[in-house]
């Protein structure tokens, strides 16, 4: 009797082992609008194979300090940010698109009484001319730049919305789906501040989940959640449902805005932009005339007309 309880204590003390904590970072301020839902895809990713795992807090680090600690498998163990080739030497990338690409469509930060500035750009180097705030350590920065723009960088993620109330920037550009979150949530502290969406600046930029390179269960248990998700229609349904990007489906406004489309050069060879499973491309490239790129325009349009 005695060994059998001694068997179902052990069995009791394995199970509660068998617990993960998987740190994460916090948002970044109280007004981050765009944490919750990379955080809630990470757990029904998790989910899949019903693994006892909780998803914990780290304290707060800005994102260089994140992929400092994230690549000496300290601190924090999931990071989701745009990629580059070189954070895909340097950690597990688990290379599906988190947004299916809507990262690269940026909308534009500005102060309301510069609102007739931006609807008078016809082209792509009179916005070039203008002041960009940008995250010093966001890939982001280093396309822009790579494509002549003027870049005012800066550490703070909160102090880029003050800059542009101060007219220390002109504009700062955020993803489509995160944009008109973050003025919401902030009219009542800079209600100077409104979402321009009549140009977007598109660039092809994936955000991943990275993980160490030596934490390969991890990124492997990831991968195959994400992967059953998009399967079994989980992870476009997150995508149409949740907060901060319902409001993009149907996307038909998309097609009223004017797109300039700038090179990723940070991009790996090997992404494909053809797979229509994990890609939502610009119609503009229709115009180009290479049928490669005419079938990638063909995945915006579905979303466009759906």
């Amino acid at each position: 009797m005695k060994l059998k309880i001694f068997l179902l204590l052990l069995l009791i003390v394995k199970t509660l082992n068998a617990s993960e904590n998987i740190k994460i970072v916090p948002p970044q301020s109280q007004f981050d609008a765009s944490h919750s839902y990379f955080q809630s895809l990470l757990e029904m990713t998790l989910k899949v194979e019903k693994s006892n795992t909780q998803i914990i807090h780290s304290y707060q680090m800005e994102q260089g300090r994140a992929l400092v600690q994230l690549k000496l498998n300290k601190g924090i163990d999931v990071y989701w940010a745009g990629t580059s080739m070189k954070r895909e030497k340097e950690f597990n990338a688990i290379r599906i698109p988190l947004l299916k690409g809507l990262l690269g469509y940026r909308v534009l930060v500005i102060n309301k009484k510069n609102i007739k500035l931006f609807e008078n750009i016809k082209n792509i180097d009179e916005l070039k001319k203008l002041k960009a705030c940008q995250g010093r350590h966001w890939p982001d920065t280093l396309i822009l730049e790579g494509s002549k723009f003027n870049v005012i960088k800066n550490s703070s993620y909160e102090a880029m919305f003050l800059q542009v109330l101060k007219g220390r920037c002109d504009y700062f550009p955020r993803g489509i789906h995160e944009g008109y979150s973050e003025i919401k949530v902030r009219e009542l502290q800079y209600e100077e501040l409104m979402i321009f969406d009549k140009l977007i600046v598109y660039y092809p930029f994936p955000m991943y989940f990275f993980v160490s390179k030596e934490n390969t269960e991890l990124a492997e248990k990831i991968r195959y959640g994400l992967n059953k998700l998009i399967d079994n229609g989980t992870f476009e349904n997150h995508l149409k449902q949740h907060e901060i990007t319902k409001h993009l489906f149907p996307m038909q406004n998309l097609s009223k805005s004017k797109i300039f489309e700038i090179h990723n050069p940070l991009l790996s060879k090997s992404t494909d932009f053809l797979d229509e499973r994990l890609w939502v491309i610009p119609s503009s490239v229709k115009n180009k005339g290479n049928s490669a790129e005419v079938k990638r325009a063909k995945q915006i349009d579905t979303y466009i007309h759906e």
